[in-house]
C-alpha cells in the first residue's frame, strides 16, 4: 500500500508523490507502517519495502541494525526502544544518518493531525561533502598560515595541530560536563579547535636570534617575543577583513592575542584577567603550554606527562581558570588509558631527534586507539590529520639525515615512506567521507605492526651510518 493511497486517495497525487526524489514513510499511532513511497525504499536502501507495511516500524529498525546501518550498540531492543521512544514524543525532529555506503541522509519526524507520523528522507550527501570539503578547505588554509609563521623551527611545525587536538578535546569535555553552556556547543568545538591553530602565528615577524635562542631570553629579547602576541591578532584581524569575516580568523586574532594572558592578571599583552580572557584563549593557553612542556624546545629537553600536569595543577588559578585545568587534566588521562605500542630502547637508533619523533608518532597512534575506544568521531578525524602531518615532517626530516650520511637503502627506504603516508592519506578520506564508520582493530593493527616493524626492522638498517650525527 502506497503512502500516497493511504494519505489523499488519489491517483494524481499519488503519481506526484511517487516522482518526488524525497523518501516518505507513514506510521500511524500505533507506530505500524501504513505505506510508503518508492524515493523511500531506495534511500533507506530495502529492495521489498512493501513486507513491511503493516508491521511494527521496529521491524524495520531491527532489519536495518542486522544490515549494519547503524553503529552496533550491542543492545538491539535498547537501540530499538530507545528510537520508538523518540518517536512517540510527538514531536518534529530533523537530524542526519550517514550510511555505510556513504549515502548522507536528511531525515525528518512529522506528527500528524490524526497521530501517527511522517518520515521524510533526502539525499543531501553532494551538499554534505561540498559543506565539508569547504571546512576542509578552510582549516587547510589556517594549517598553512600557521605552519608558514613555524618553517624557521620545523620541530614545532605540527605543535599547531597538538594544540588544535587538545584545545577540541577540552571543549568537548566541557560540553559533556554541562559547564559554560551558554557558549560551548557542537559548533564552538570545532571553531576554536580550528582557530586555535593560529596562535603563535605571530611569531613570523620574530627574529630567528630571539626564537632559536637555546639559552633563556634577557628582557629586551623576551619584550620582543611577547610582540608576537599582537602581531599575530593584528595579521589575522586584518585577513579576517579581506575573507568576508570569517570566525576563524576573528576568533584566531582572540586567541592569538590572549593566550599568553593569565588568570590572576599577570599575563601579556594586557594584563586581562579571569573571564575577561576569552574562553578560547583560556582553553589555548593549557594546549600550548602542556604541548611545550612535553615537546623538545631549542633551549629545554622534553618533561614528562606527569611532570607537566604537575606544573599545570600548581599553576591553575594563578597562570590557568582552575575550571579549565582540571577538564584539561581529565583529557589527558583519559588518552594515556590505551596502549597499543610501547616505546622501548631497543627501537632506538641512536639519534636522539629520530628516537623522540619516532615516540611521538607511537604515541599519536596510541592516542588514534583511545579515541576509537572511545567513538569520538571528530577526534579520530582530527588525529588522522595529525598522524598524516607529523609523518610527512618525520619522514622528510630522517630521509635528509640518512643521505648526509650516504645510506645507500636510501631510495627504498622513499619508497616505504611515500607507501606508508599514501595509505594513512587514503583512510583519512575515506573516514572523513563516512564510508568507514569506524577504524576497527584491523586499521589499527596495521598502522601497531607497520610502526613497530619499521622502526625496529628498516630503521634499524641505517643506525651504524648515521653515527653521532645529529
Amino acid at each position: 500500500m502506497e503512502i500516497a493511497e493511504n494519505l489523499a486517495g488519489g491517483s494524481g497525487v499519488s503519481e506526484v508523490l511517487e516522482a518526488t526524489d524525497q523518501g516518505l514513510l507513514w506510521l500511524d499511532a500505533n507506530l505500524t507502517v501504513r505505506g510508503h513511497n518508492q524515493a523511500c525504499a531506495r534511500l533507506l536502501g530495502i529492495d521489498e519495502m512493501e513486507r513491511f507495511v503493516g508491521r511494527p516500524c521496529g521491524d524495520v529498525l531491527k532489519f536495518l541494525l542486522a544490515r549494519g546501518e547503524f553503529f552496533d550498540s550491542g543492545d538491539h531492543d535498547a537501540f530499538v526502544a530507545e528510537r520508538l521512544t523518540s518517536l512517540r514524543s510527538k514531536e518534529t525532529q530533523h537530524f542526519q544518518r550517514v550510511r555505510p555506503n556513504g549515502t548522507v541522509l536528511s531525515i525528518s519526524i512529522m506528527p500528524l493531525p490524526s497521530g501517527g507520523y511522517v518520515l521524510g528522507y533526502q539525499d543531501v550527501t553532494r551538499e554534505y561533502r561540498a559543506l565539508d570539503e569547504v571546512r576542509r578547505n578552510a582549516k587547510a588554509t589556517v594549517v598553512a598560515m600557521a605552519n608558514f609563521a613555524e618553517h624557521r623551527d620545523p620541530d614545532t611545525g605540527v605543535h599547531v595541530l597538538r594544540v588544535a587536538r587538545l584545545v577540541g578535546q577540552t571543549a568537548r569535555k566541557l560540553y559533556m560536563k554541562g559547564q559554560l553552556p551558554e557558549i560551548v556547543d557542537e559548533a564552538y568545538i570545532e571553531l576554536a579547535s580550528t582557530a586555535c591553530i593560529l596562535h603563535d602565528v605571530g611569531k613570523i615577524s620574530t627574529p630567528d636570534r630571539i626564537l632559536l635562542k637555546p639559552g633563556h631570553l634577557c628582557d629586551e629579547e623576551r619584550a620582543v617575543m611577547q610582540q608576537h602576541t599582537v602581531t599575530g591578532s593584528q595579521l589575522l584581524k586584518q585577513a579576517s577583513l579581506m575573507m568576508a569575516d570569517s570566525r576563524y580568523l576573528q576568533t584566531g586574532a582572540e586567541v592569538a592575542l590572549t593566550h599568553h594572558e593569565w588568570f590572576d592578571g599577570s599575563g601579556y599583552p594586557n594584563g586581562l584577567a579571569g573571564h575577561d580572557i576569552p574562553l578560547a584563549g583560556r582553553i589555548c593557553a593549557l594546549a600550548d603550554v602542556f604541548d611545550a612542556l612535553t615537546s623538545r624546545r631549542p633551549y629545554k629537553s622534553p618533561w614528562s606527562s606527569e611532570r607537566a600536569i604537575a606544573q599545570i595543577r600548581q599553576q591553575a588559578g594563578s597562570q590557568f581558570d582552575p575550571l579549565l585545568a582540571e577538564s584539561f587534566i581529565e583529557v589527558i588521562r583519559e588518552r594515556e588509558q590505551v596502549s597499543l605500542v610501547k616505546w622501548s630502547e631497543a627501537m632506538s637508533v641512536g639519534n636522539l631527534h629520530i628516537d623522540e619523533q619516532h615516540m611521538i608518532l607511537i604515541d599519536t597512534i596510541n592516542q588514534l586507539a583511545s579515541a576509537e575506544s572511545q567513538n569520538d568521531r571528530p577526534l579520530i578525524a582530527m588525529i588522522i590529520d595529525e598522524l598524516v602531518s607529523y609523518a610527512v615532517f618525520h619522514f622528510h626530516y630522517e630521509e635528509q639525515l640518512i643521505e648526509a650520511a650516504g645510506y645507500p637503502g636510501l631510495a627504498t627506504h622513499r619508497r616505504i615512506h611515500q607507501g606508508f603516508v599514501k595509505w594513512v592519506a587514503n583512510l583519512r578520506e575515506e573516514f572523513t567521507f563516512h564510508r568507514r564508520r569506524q577504524l576497527g582493530m584491523r586499521i589499527l593493527g596495521y598502522l601497531r605492526d607497520w610502526l613497530s616493524e619499521h622502526i625496529l626492522g628498516e630503521d634499524q638498517a641505517y643506525r651504524p651510518f648515521i653515527g653521532g650525527l645529529k
